[in-house]
């Protein structure tokens, strides 16, 4: 762009630069949903990473975060499909030890696994049965891949955010958003709600976690000698996470027991009530208690319960089920915005970052801004950038204003 008058070298800048945005928002909303849950597992797992870097470096506490994350994931998974396998193995009087064979040790192994595959194709009555039978387990397997991709790539950006957090809230702080602007007070109340509302969600996970060893196990000590819940523990782990499904909820995990046990008391000596009380039971303390009551009220405090009630079962009836991270997330986006940015707008002030109504409706962003710093200092932060020097002379990480006291 050498020799262009600068204001058309500005207007060129500006056209790039629109297009590069562009571009880049129809990638986020391709990805919305990785994105979304990317930042529900950030601001879930920061509490801990908060914790862990006041003892640590920035990198290590992000990495031990990411371990003491996902290792109880992976063992959660790894039990049940034991306990899966070993449940059906009691169903068709096979041994564990006889699925052994299904997994490949070698390539000679998978060669044969995938000829005696084509065998079963081979000309006869059965081949677009068979045909038919491999088409849905080769959608389910992609399907299953590319969730597994998804979920992959949301843990790398929640890992990101806990490293680099501080030097992203630092370059926001210098560009556009010093300190006492009203940007600054708007990024701090949606920060401040958006961590109520997700830690929320996680607390209400353990809460039906809880609440399903309590049910599971209490409706085991109730019932009679010949009929029980299964593995108690493990479902009430998995309802736990099923919270997290969008408008199903627990559904996915009781409803199936419950016909399981239904199944043996009407083929069995089992007595057909009981059955009932586990349905009737699991509906209302497992489902409609977490969905109405535990988690507006958990992860909304500060939002009104009506908005959240809304945000999480309209977002997931809009969205699918990101939508139970994105609903919250544009909720509180749109709240601290009418609080904070419209009534200026609407009436031709200056806007300040003053809460100028609904003041009782989300985050004070001046109770955020003077809350003290997690590091035991006044809260000042640089601006700089992230890095202040040491009376040893050493340079240290200084955490932003926005990593308050949890």
């Amino acid at each position: 762009m050498v020799g262009l008058p600068e204001e058309r070298e500005r207007l060129a800048w500006w056209v790039l630069t629109l297009a590069v945005a562009g571009i880049f928002a129809f990638v986020l909303w391709s990805f919305v949903g990785t994105i979304v849950l990317g930042v529900f597992l950030y601001y879930g797992a920061r509490p801990l990473y908060r914790r862990l870097r006041t003892e640590f470096s920035s990198d290590h506490a992000a990495d031990l975060t990411l371990l003491i994350v996902l290792v109880p994931v992976l063992a959660l998974v790894g039990y049940t499909v034991l306990v899966g396998l070993d449940q059906l193995s009691q169903l068709t009087g096979a041994s564990l030890e006889s699925y052994a064979r299904f997994v490949p040790g070698s390539t000679e192994q998978a060669t044969a696994l995938v000829e005696n595959a084509r065998g079963l194709l081979g000309p006869g009555p059965m081949q677009g049965q068979m045909q038919e039978v491999l088409s849905t387990a080769v959608s389910a397997f992609t399907a299953l891949t590319a969730g597994l991709a998804h979920l992959v790539l949301s843990f790398l950006l929640a890992f990101t955010l806990l490293r680099e957090d501080a030097r992203i809230a630092a370059w926001f702080r210098d560009q556009f958003a010093p300190e006492g602007s009203a940007a600054y007070a708007y990024g701090e109340a949606v920060d401040e709600d958006l961590h109520t509302v997700y830690v929320g969600n996680v607390l209400t996970v353990f809460a039906v976690i809880v609440l399903g060893l309590v049910v599971y196990n209490g409706l085991n000590f109730l019932s009679p000698e010949t009929i029980g819940v299964p593995v108690p523990t493990l479902l009430a782990l998995l309802t736990g996470l099923a919270t997290l499904v969008p408008l199903v909820v627990g559904k996915i995990v009781y409803v199936p027991v419950g016909l399981y046990l239904g199944y043996q008391a009407a083929t069995g000596p089992g007595p057909l009530w009981f059955p009932a009380v586990f349905f009737v039971a699991c509906f209302l303390l497992l489902d409609l208690l977490p969905v109405a009551v535990l988690r507006p009220y958990i992860a909304g405090r500060n939002i009104h319960g009506g908005l959240m009630i809304f945000a999480y079962i309209g977002g997931t009836m809009l969205f699918g089920w990101y939508g139970l991270f994105l609903g919250p997330l544009l909720v509180v986006v749109g709240v601290h915005l009418a609080r904070i940015v419209l009534p200026g707008l609407v009436h031709g002030d200056s806007v300040t970052g003053e809460v100028l109504t609904a003041q009782s409706l989300g985050a004070d962003p001046e109770t955020v801004v003077e809350s003290p710093a997690t590091d035991g200092s006044d809260g000042a932060v640089p601006d700089s950038g992230d890095e202040t020097t040491t009376d040893g002379g050493k340079t240290a990480e200084t955490e932003p204003a926005s990593e308050r006291e949890e």
